[in-house]
């Protein structure tokens, strides 16, 4: 980005910020200890920023109830208009956690509770029988753990489930859509009135939004998208400005200033600390951590409840939430016992990037500067993952022949092209003869047997892994198919031996003739649907619930 940013600290003179020159930190009455740890975050964000290629971004770090600000890039499309600090950002499902907050202020006033099932105020919703696996309770919506898919239409369509209420966690905005609508036939008025009246003011977040509304577009930094979406998502691959998407959506609709955020971020602070002042009770504060669910077996100690995820690090108990929409990116860290908060935001939406390294990254700089420690070093980005060795080596699919080299370099067909990680075996790259889908591991007893590419298979040399044979009927159904709505965006399927892969990685397990479901995780609740065929070729694909049409090139 053509910007030279500066980055000043008022009232804390004498501190070299040379690390992070093209950032703005604002920190008045910062201590001396407090200015070496916003400098390092300050120079973290702007690594960030540079890093994936992001034009705006924003940041908010709390600390004993006084906010800091730090804010890099520009608010134009020209980028000629550096920020100003007033901006809106799309906070994303963060905004779960003040709708669970209304929910609270209503259970207060009698006119819910949230053990109530869903349907005794709003009936219209199609859902399951209760006797076809448990009640949809406002608690369990809100917790994620009724089964619904993640983003199909909340009314208007018979809705599924993939398991029992309580037995299993799946991430699902259609839930909190659905207690949205109840809140606003109970208070006759709309969700974002209900949360703008019941949570924002009583707060000081006077200027905050809860709705995305075109009214408001010149408040917010220019946004972005990827140019090419239909491709595998890169660090720093080009973009484009996003489509404005109207939202208001209970989901995820909140825009908040970084002022605004400041105050919800000192209002979770004293939440954390048992004090729900000024839009609970302590009781009610306290009820609002109780008893999150455990998102993953493997890990029990990520959890989630009430909009709130629960997170530890470096021993201490943590709260946490992102949001990502069409053109924003958002992410905060508290540490209640410790007084300290994070937000931060991007305008940049689809690149499979949250900011939460930086707000994780703030609170350790600011715990080391309260105990007059040594500020750490912040997670570095783009490292090579612990076991890079594995994949060296050569390969071919029986035509080409791939070579991995040290340090995860890709050469094939004379070009030497970096490797990007993107865990669990997975990479992509701007090789121009790989870019169009990721490359997955294949392993054997550990060992990497194969890398797979598209319908290829790159074997090592030295062993044996050909795929089974691709059929007819398989074949015709891998396409690319999209949808003209920004929040659906596209699907690109391959046929890869007797399989079809979501994306060129994301095994699609078959429940039916047409029918499908991502193998993993097991209990699933999306589902995929092959229709409309012409000469045995699909055209539509109805991906949980949403309408996308094959658009092959």
């Amino acid at each position: 980005m053509p910007i030279d940013r500066r980055l000043f600290l008022a009232g804390a003179t004498g501190v070299s910020l040379a690390g992070a020159a093209n950032a703005t930190l604002i920190a008045p009455g910062a201590s001396a200890a407090e200015a070496r740890a916003l400098e390092a975050i300050a120079a973290y964000l702007e690594a960030h920023r540079r890093h994936f290629g992001l034009p705006a971004m924003g940041m908010v770090v709390v600390a004993g109830g006084r906010p800091f600000t730090i804010i890099s890039g520009t608010r134009d499309y020209r980028e000629t208009q550096p920020l100003g600090g007033d901006e809106l950002w799309q906070i994303g499902s963060i905004s779960k956690s003040f709708l669970a907050l209304a929910c609270l202020s209503l259970q207060a006033e009698g006119k819910l509770t949230l053990d109530d099932e869903l349907r005794q105020h709003l009936p219209e919703a199609l859902l399951p029988g209760v006797s076809s696996g448990g009640p949809f309770t406002i608690r369990g919506l809100l917790d994620h753990t009724t089964g619904l898919p993640v983003f199909p239409p909340a009314l208007g369509e018979k809705l599924w489930r993939s398991f029992n209420a309580g037995k299993g966690w799946s991430y699902s905005n259609t839930g909190y859509d659905l207690v949205g609508q109840a809140l606003s036939r109970i208070e006759g008025k709309p969700v974002k009135q209900i949360i703008e009246e019941r949570v924002c003011k009583p707060l000081g977040m006077t200027d905050t939004r809860g709705a995305i509304q075109w009214r408001d577009r010149s408040r917010y930094p220019a946004s972005y998208s990827p140019l090419r979406p239909d491709r595998p998502v890169l660090t720093g691959m080009a973009l484009t400005p996003a489509p404005w998407v109207d939202a208001n959506l209970a989901a995820g609709s909140v825009a908040a200033p970084l002022a605004d955020m400041a105050h919800y971020l000192n209002f979770l602070i004293a939440v954390g600390q048992g004090k729900g002042s000024p839009l609970l009770t302590d009781a009610q504060a306290r009820l609002w951590l109780e008893n999150p669910v455990v998102q993953d077996p493997a890990n029990a100690a990520e959890t989630y409840g009430l909009g709130l995820m629960h997170r530890a690090d470096e021993g201490r108990a943590l709260l946490h939430h992102t949001g990502g929409m069409v053109c924003f990116s958002s992410s905060f860290h508290v540490d209640a016992a410790a007084g300290l908060g994070a937000f931060a935001s991007c305008a940049v939406g689809g690149i499979n990037y949250r900011p939460r390294l930086i707000t994780l990254y703030a609170l350790r700089a600011l715990r080391a500067a309260a105990a007059g420690a040594a500020i750490p070093a912040p997670p570095a980005l783009g490292a090579l993952p612990a076991d890079a060795g594995d994949y060296v080596g050569s390969y071919s699919d029986g035509q080409a022949k791939l070579d991995i080299l040290p340090g995860l370099i890709v050469m094939l067909d004379g070009a030497r092209v970096p490797l990007q990680a993107q865990g669990g075996g997975l990479f992509v790259t701007a090789h121009p003869g790989l870019v169009e889908w990721p490359l997955v591991a294949v392993r054997r007893e550990k060992a990497v047997i194969a890398l797979d590419h598209g319908s290829r298979r790159f074997v090592r040399s030295g062993v044996n892994a050909p795929l089974p044979a691709t059929t007819p009927e398989i074949a015709a159904l891998a396409g690319h198919y999209q949808s003209d709505d920004p929040w659906i965006g596209g699907v690109s399927i391959v046929a890869r031996g007797d399989q079809l892969y979501l994306g060129g990685a994301g095994l699609l397990r078959r429940t039916g003739k047409v029918d499908f479901v991502p193998a993993d995780p097991g209990n699933s609740p999306e589902r995929l649907r092959f229709e409309a065929q012409v000469s045995g070729v699909p055209q539509v694909v109805i991906w949980s619930g949403r309408r996308l049409e094959r658009r092959d090139v």
